[in-house]
């Protein structure tokens, strides 16, 4: 006769790869459904949480991807939270490394 335990590991092994493989497909599909979406002025400046004026002197100084077709601007998804990614803040722990390899590398200085 079977040991009981084994019989459950078993189906929980197969449990767990089965939640495996549904937890990578959905990730593609939410991958593959930001990558396509266009968005418009109001549409983007309710994405970034900024005013639709502000919006458009961005696009005007360049500072913001965007599109132009015709009188319309148009914006990709994905290179709005890109473009949102590049602003981060070095922490102490980041800049305190950044110290210390420019001291290792440079060693004659200090």
């Amino acid at each position: 006769m079977e040991n009981p335990f084994e019989t459950i590991l078993i189906r929980l092994d197969r449990i767990e790869n089965l939640i495996r493989e549904l937890i990578g497909e959905r990730t593609d599909i939410d991958i593959n459904v930001d990558n396509d979406i266009v968005l418009d002025v109001k549409q983007a400046s309710k994405y970034i949480h900024l005013s639709v004026s502000r919006v458009y002197k961005f696009t005007s100084e360049k500072e913001i991807p965007h599109y132009k077709k015709g009188k319309r601007l148009y914006f990709k998804k994905t290179e709005l939270r890109d473009w949102l990614m590049t602003t981060k803040i070095k922490t102490r722990a980041d800049i305190e490394k950044e110290a210390i390899n420019y001291i290792i590398r440079n060693p004659r200085r200090y």
